[in-house]
């Protein structure tokens, strides 16, 4: 797995562990209203999903920083296995998310792109 692939993997383990963060301990506070679309009155009704989702978003963090560290320290083949499907599986869920709440366009372009730069430069940089 070439450096750049493994950086971008990085950079997506990084921002999924701070958003699944935000979406856990932050999902009502207004600030964030953009990101999670939550209204105050919802709060109560969304908690749990908020609170799994974050949970799937570190899951998914904690996956990559695995796969990168058995691609360096470990099992290579293992390794570039679990990093590539964590990061198709963003890119696919990016999608889904703009397909399933257009609203969220810019968190859905944020949650696809690194993964899908990773995969490109794994796929094209070889």
């Amino acid at each position: 797995m070439n450096v750049l692939s493994q950086i971008f993997a990085g950079v997506t383990a990084v921002a999924l562990f701070g958003v699944g963060v935000l979406e856990i301990l932050f999902h009502g506070d207004r600030r964030f209203h953009s990101l999670f679309l939550i209204e105050p009155e919802d709060v109560r009704s969304v908690r749990m999903w908020a609170m799994n989702i974050g949970a799937y978003n570190i899951t998914f963090a904690l996956g990559i920083t695995a796969g990168l560290w058995m691609v360096n320290l470990a099992d290579q083949s293992a390794g570039v296995a679990i990093v590539l499907f964590c990061c198709a599986a963003q890119v696919l869920l990016g999608i889904w998310l703009w397909i399933t709440e257009r609203r969220l366009l810019v968190s859905a372009i944020g949650q696809a792109s690194l993964p899908a730069i990773a995969l490109l430069c794994y796929f094209f940089l070889r």
